[in-house]
């Protein structure tokens, strides 16, 4: 017996092949027939990027904030970073705050980043080093801006990290730069670090 693909599978799919007016007809008719915090996600993100048809911010944090209602990370984070920012609702940091912990407290690496802005020196790193830890990629980006000063080894080592795990270009950029001011002895011992960190975490998020 075969089970009956939802319109919200229909459109969670169709988000996921880049068909964006097909998934936000798709998902607003899911939300009418049974409303989801998925399916409110999604419709969320179609409308604040303005895919699939115009942007429209204040429409995309109304579905955020039913979808966060619902306990869903990624929405609270998003519903935060409007709260944040005050685009499409009225500025609250502290009620970004809240939604940022909510998101942190699911390992959402992007709410970890978010509280790490908002947050004084030594809990911002708290926060960069937890989210980078999970495999955030974009974390170690910041942590090592955060620590470059003070600890340029250990920052380059999560540049490597960063490389070792994305591939991306611009954190292979910001390495060599960085190593550039440092000697052969602490390239060597920041790429071995690096390539640990990576094992690691690829060790701990494999079951995931």
């Amino acid at each position: 017996m075969f089970r009956r693909i939802s319109k919200l599978d229909k459109g969670l799919d169709a988000f996921d092949r880049g068909e964006w007016r097909r998934a936000r007809r798709l998902l607003e008719e899911s939300l009418e027939e049974e409303e989801r915090a998925m399916g409110h996600y999604h419709v969320g993100l179609l409308y604040w990027r303005g895919l699939g048809g115009k942007p429209d911010k204040a429409r995309a944090v109304e579905h955020f904030a039913r979808a966060a209602e619902d306990g869903l990370p990624g929405a609270q984070t998003a519903y935060g970073i409007a709260l944040r920012s005050g685009v499409g609702a009225a500025q609250d940091i502290e009620l970004a705050r809240d939604q940022f912990r909510a998101a942190a407290g699911a390992q959402d690496g992007e709410a970890m980043i978010q509280l790490a802005a908002l947050s004084d020196p030594e809990e911002a790193h708290y926060w960069l080093l937890r989210a980078s830890e999970n495999g955030y990629t974009p974390a170690m980006a910041h942590l090592a801006d955060a620590i470059m000063e003070r600890d340029p080894i250990e920052a380059l080592s999560w540049l490597y990290a960063d490389v070792t795990l994305s591939g991306d270009d611009a954190a292979r950029k910001r390495a060599a730069a960085l190593a550039r001011e440092l000697s052969a002895k602490e390239i060597s011992a920041a790429q071995k670090s690096g390539r640990l960190y990576a094992k690691e975490i690829q060790q701990r998020t494999r079951g995931r």
